[in-house]
């Protein structure tokens, strides 16, 4: 599988435990954490202070905090996270870092010591992971700047489609096998998957799903190849039938320099 390497900040992940408090968690607050030295108004950096903030995805709130090494009992050397601004001050995280690419991390009510708090939930950040994970910037990034035209005979076989959401890994909509028809590229679809909750409908009919024009899109460069196995592509068409059910489920449809898009992946089945 292939993999994303992204310094600009590290993406937060949520254990995948199959409870109430931690299902809203991994599909509804995705979020990322990142970090930075203090520096006064010359740009020059002062002391050994470093600054962070913590930004759940779909949402304006950007954290502020500050990160501070600590040796603490029972838990070794440790990353303390201190939060700054009401209400999140009520909250402290320790951070423990595996590798330069991996950190464990655990979230606590504040109280008087850091680490002794009350536990609210696990967590991991990462700098490397997977395309299945990859966030709406990545997809716009790779789509324009590392992804190449589509060959009709690598894009023949079968594909699922699946929308990029910042937040969380999303399960096919669509699944379909792209087959060559005298000189051109077609589409048959093999089943149709549930749309995101409080999307306008349950899941495309063939026709919406058709009206996507996959195989033009895919002759025309709309559609882009990112390495064996993986195309790309970003829908700027609000009158498309999927762009006008996906309205309704936040953490989609995103805005960028020419308006509102939906940024989707096509992943190899066989």
């Amino acid at each position: 599988s292939m993999t994303i390497w992204n310094d600009r900040y590290w993406k937060g992940f949520y254990p995948a435990d199959y409870d109430f408090t931690n299902i809203i968690l991994m599909y509804g607050f995705g979020f990322y954490k990142r970090f930075w030295p203090d520096k006064d108004d010359k740009g020059q950096v002062r002391g050994q202070k470093v600054k962070g903030e913590t930004h759940p995805f779909n949402t304006s709130i950007h954290a502020a905090n500050q990160a501070k090494d600590m040796d603490l009992p029972e838990r070794g050397k440790v990353i303390y996270i201190k939060y700054s601004d009401f209400p999140f001050n009520n909250f402290d995280d320790l951070l423990k870092i595996i590798d330069r690419d991996t950190v464990l991390g655990e979230a606590f009510v504040s109280l008087r010591s850091p680490g002794r708090g009350i536990p609210v939930f696990h967590f991991v950040l990462s700098r490397r992971y997977s395309t299945d994970f990859m966030t709406q910037a990545d997809c716009r990034f790779i789509f324009q700047f590392k992804s190449k035209e589509v060959a009709a005979e690598d894009a023949l076989g079968v594909w699922d489609l699946k929308l990029v959401s910042n937040a969380a890994h999303t399960p096919p909509i669509l699944r379909l096998e792209f087959f060559g028809q005298e000189s051109h590229l077609s589409a048959r679809i093999i089943q149709i998957g549930n749309l995101p909750d409080a999307s306008q409908i349950r899941s495309l009919s063939e026709k919406q799903a058709h009206a996507l024009h996959l195989p033009e899109k895919i002759e025309s460069g709309l559609i882009r190849s990112a390495g064996k196995g993986l195309m790309l592509g970003i829908l700027e068409e609000p009158d498309n039938p999927l762009f006008q059910a996906i309205l309704g489920s936040r953490g989609f449809v995103t805005r960028g320099k020419e308006g509102l898009m939906l940024p989707y992946i096509l992943k190899r089945v066989k």
